[in-house]
């Protein structure tokens, strides 16, 4: 049950926050003394807290409102998805030691070096252009994923080719991105330039934070053929390699958050996105050498913040607790309604469970073996629709499986106090298969003391970084 409730900072200072209003406001400790109803309180402060439970606030618990979803919705998003995403082939030329399609993982189609049907993802790319309207302003990005996309380099000119014919018609700003391990891209990479892809090249660091990318046929790093890939573009293409080329680097027990913005932002002046090595899909076998691997972000990200470097400085906006900060200020604030406007109109405001984008609001990512979802990110068995002759996408039953988790979760959520964003997808959820069992429990639930500690770091984070509130605002909440 969801309530007002009195937290802390590291400083010791006191805020109320408020559900019902978004509202998060800097108390003295005699108000907290009339919150706990202690007899020696100063008047003037349990005439406050008086106001403000007369105003909503320390109501009594109350359980969050949620929906269906609609079917109208589903069809309203397959015309307006920002994304379509082709899994190229599942061949690589690498063998990563953590690699989610590799030894330590279950819950993916087998691969055997199967590439794309090429007719079919043609097919999946009309039925999307025929349904989008003639508009300049609409934008679309078309996305290669693999295994390695560019061993299938003939898929990818076939699609850019008939994308930009379909695309006369339409005018619609039109985008490519890949995501690339950067061992092939010297063969490609005139091509790639002269359609503006937007590249995402995995580098872990310097040599020995990269040593679990391997080569399959040889098991050597893969660095230096990476290092010279790179330095190549940036070399013949110095404006798109400025403007067009970024990196994904995953953590674990041969690197850390230190060393990965050492290396490539020092030799690339490019702030990498960091991830966490997975640790779902785990075969049960796997479990104790994934977790040997593993190294926990925030920790890291922690210990290279004391270090108080420029570097330091310049990679701030990127950790664990801004992004928190972000989440809280944009969803969890009052500020919500500055670019949510339509939200001041609904006496309640209505939510669907958790924080799963519903059905292809996205993306729409087709595998190679014609099963469409609603991204690359979630186990394939969990697959919405088919590619074929025809686009298979029945919407009604897509709409009764997610009301079905919806159904089941909404017990949870009802008295969750991250309700209104929590950041998880339905699918990434523990045991989210036996969610209509009395065993299961959701992972991701936050009762108040959980979110109490949350909020304790996210304002412990804002009064050490005061400036980070007006940078969010403008730049994220504002725009």
């Amino acid at each position: 049950m969801i309530q007002s409730f009195i937290h802390t900072s590291e400083n010791n200072n006191l805020y109320i926050y408020d559900d019902q209003y978004r509202l998060s406001i800097l108390v003295h400790p005699e108000f907290e003394k009339a919150y706990e109803k202690s007899k020696d309180t100063d008047p003037y402060y349990l005439k406050k807290y008086a106001y403000l439970r007369e105003h909503g606030f320390f109501a009594k618990p109350k359980l969050a409102d949620f929906v269906k979803l609609e079917e109208s919705t589903v069809r309203e998003n397959i015309i307006n998805t920002k994304q379509i995403v082709f899994e190229v082939t599942d061949s690589c030329n690498l063998s990563c030691t953590y690699c989610g399609f590799g030894k330590f993982y279950e819950g993916f189609d087998e691969r055997n070096g199967r590439k794309i049907n090429t007719r079919y993802a043609i097919n999946l790319l009309k039925y999307i252009f025929d349904l989008k309207p003639k508009n300049k302003h609409n934008r679309l990005i078309i996305s290669f994923y693999g295994g390695e996309a560019l061993l299938n380099m003939n898929f990818i000119k076939r699609i850019v080719e008939v994308a930009n014919q379909l695309n006369s018609e339409k005018e619609m700003e039109l985008e490519y991105s890949m995501t690339t391990n950067a061992t092939l891209i010297h063969k490609y990479i005139d091509f790639l330039a002269a359609n503006n892809f937007r590249l995402l090249i995995s580098l872990d660091g310097n040599k020995e934070n990269h040593s679990y990318r391997v080569f399959n046929k040889n098991n050597k790093n893969s660095f230096h053929k990476v290092i010279e890939n790179i330095d190549l573009i940036q070399k013949d293409y110095p404006e798109y390699f400025s403007s067009h080329v970024n990196f994904n680097a995953v953590l674990h027990n041969r690197n850390s958050v230190k060393e990965i913005y050492e290396f490539i932002c020092m030799r690339y002046n490019k702030i990498p996105r960091i991830a966490e090595l997975d640790m779902r899909n785990v075969k049960l076998e796997s479990k104790d050498n994934l977790e040997r691997m593993f190294q926990s972000k925030r920790k890291s990200e922690i210990e290279f913040q004391k270090e108080e470097s420029d570097l330091s400085r310049i990679t701030h906006g990127y950790s664990s607790l801004y992004r928190d900060l972000t989440d809280f200020l944009k969803y969890l604030s009052i500020n919500y309604y500055v670019s949510n406007i339509n939200a001041l109109l609904h006496i309640v405001e209505k939510y669907l469970p958790t924080s799963t984008c519903t059905p292809f609001s996205k993306k729409m990512f087709l595998t190679n073996r014609n099963k469409l979802l609603p991204c690359e990110k979630i186990n394939y068995k969990y697959s919405i629709g088919k590619v074929n002759e025809k686009i298979e996408i029945e919407i009604q039953e897509v709409t009764r499986q997610y009301n079905f988790y919806y159904e089941h979760l909404k017990k949870f959520c009802q008295t969750c106090y991250a309700y209104k964003f929590c950041g998880a997808c339905l699918f990434q959820i523990k045991n989210i298969d036996n969610v209509n069992t009395k065993e299961f429990v959701c992972d991701r639930f936050q009762d108040q003391k959980a979110f109490k500690n949350k909020l304790h770091r996210i304002f412990s984070f804002l009064e050490k970084y005061p400036n980070d509130f007006f940078q969010i605002f403008e730049n994220v909440i504002f725009e």
